[in-house]
């Protein structure tokens, strides 16, 4: 589903990722629960709990998982937007 909103919020069950594409720039916010975060090609595991934020800084592939039930919000930084997929 592509996003091209200025801000979007997702809900996200525990063990269920979404999927970024053209992601990079776009800020994502933890405003309940924790989540977990990882880049293609990057060694670092990204881990938010509520009220933290990350700003995607590749141009990869970004996989967002929910430690428990999250909800996130992103925000972008361009208007292209961003293409999410979630799971069915």
């Amino acid at each position: 589903m592509p996003i091209a909103s200025p801000a979007a919020r997702i809900d996200l069950a525990a063990g269920r990722p979404a999927v970024l594409e053209r992601a990079r720039g776009t800020r994502v916010e933890c405003l309940d629960g924790t989540l977990w975060i990882t880049q293609d090609g990057d060694n670092r595991d990204i881990v938010l709990p509520a009220g933290s934020a990350f700003v995607v800084d590749r141009d990869t592939r970004v996989l967002v998982s929910a430690v428990d039930t999250a909800r996130f919000a992103l925000r972008l930084a361009s208007a292209g937007g961003v293409a999410v997929r979630l799971p069915s």
